[in-house]
């Protein structure tokens, strides 16, 4: 197991995983053009999420917004970095995807 996968999985939930699992060789090549925009936008919607989480938490760091938890966030970088490694994964759907759309049928 690589240092990425090995980070992934200590970032991403198991639902999180298994989309981020789908867009890694060979998984990605058996999946059908169908197949591969469901996990798209689900990664998506999970790379928003993340990266909303992580701005808000910085600016609590900063003292610009109120704690949303019972006490302030005083780091963010686990939250950056999943939202890093999900942004990866849809970039290796989109590259796939794109990838196919140029090739000649």
């Amino acid at each position: 197991m690589n240092d990425a996968v090995k980070l992934e999985a200590r970032l991403l939930t198991a639902a999180e995983l298994e989309l981020v699992a789908v867009t890694r060789p060979p998984e990605i090549e058996r999946q059908s053009v169908d197949e591969l925009k469901a996990p798209a936008r689900r990664l998506r919607e999970a790379h928003d999420r993340a990266k909303a989480i992580g701005t808000r938490q910085a600016r609590e760091m900063r003292g610009k917004a109120e704690p949303r938890g019972a006490k302030p966030a005083k780091d963010n970088s686990g939250t950056v970095a999943k939202a890093q490694a999900l942004r990866d994964a849809l970039d290796r759907v989109e590259a796939e995807l794109s990838r196919r759309e140029a090739a000649p049928v």
